[in-house]
């Protein structure tokens, strides 16, 4: 499959290009209390314990949660998750030619949050293309698509989400509780 190697560097010509176009316009943050939330993950076995604790943070309903995971290498199509993309999902220059994943990248999100211990190349396309008006992930990612960074430990997610509410509180994005 030489074409795989094609279609991965076009991909990243994408990438690079729409960011940059990213960089050049005005981001627009949404005011307010985030009321639905886009969740990225890399391990389909945490997306419950994630959308609970997320659920507990932000007081999002966990029906206003919805969750993608990213999987490397599907062998067939019973391995793949119901709410799962995989690189076959895209298309030469960052084309999504996966119907779900189109609709969920039509909607708007107050809030997205990238979980993914590593980077990888299609976390990021989708996270470009998302209309989310505040994106959240750790530090060690592209700090180009986020508008808050969290330092901490890949793998992390007690610090990643003590720090989460923090900072979502100081910037009005959930509602403060009072202690």
């Amino acid at each position: 499959m030489i074409f795989t190697g094609f279609k991965r560097k076009t991909n990243q010509f994408f990438f690079k290009k729409r960011l940059n176009n990213r960089k050049d316009d005005a981001i627009i943050v949404s005011k307010g209390i985030a009321k639905n939330l886009l969740v990225i993950l890399d391990d389909p076995k945490a997306k419950l314990a994630t959308v609970n604790k997320l659920s507990q943070i932000t007081a999002i309903k966990k029906s206003e949660i919805i969750v993608l995971t990213f999987q490397k290498t599907i062998m067939n199509e019973k391995e793949l998750h119901k709410d799962s993309f995989c690189p076959a999902d895209f298309g030469w220059y960052g084309k999504i030619k996966s119907d779900m994943l189109r609709d969920i990248l039509t909607k708007k999100y107050d809030l997205l949050i990238n979980y993914s211990k590593v980077e990888n190349l299609y976390s990021n396309l989708l996270i470009l293309q998302s209309k989310s008006a505040f994106k959240v992930g750790f530090s060690y990612q592209n700090n180009d698509l986020y508008e808050l960074m969290i330092d901490c430990k890949s793998g992390d997610y007690g610090t990643f989400n003590a720090e989460l509410e923090k900072y979502l509180t100081i910037l009005n994005k959930i509602e403060c509780k009072n202690y």
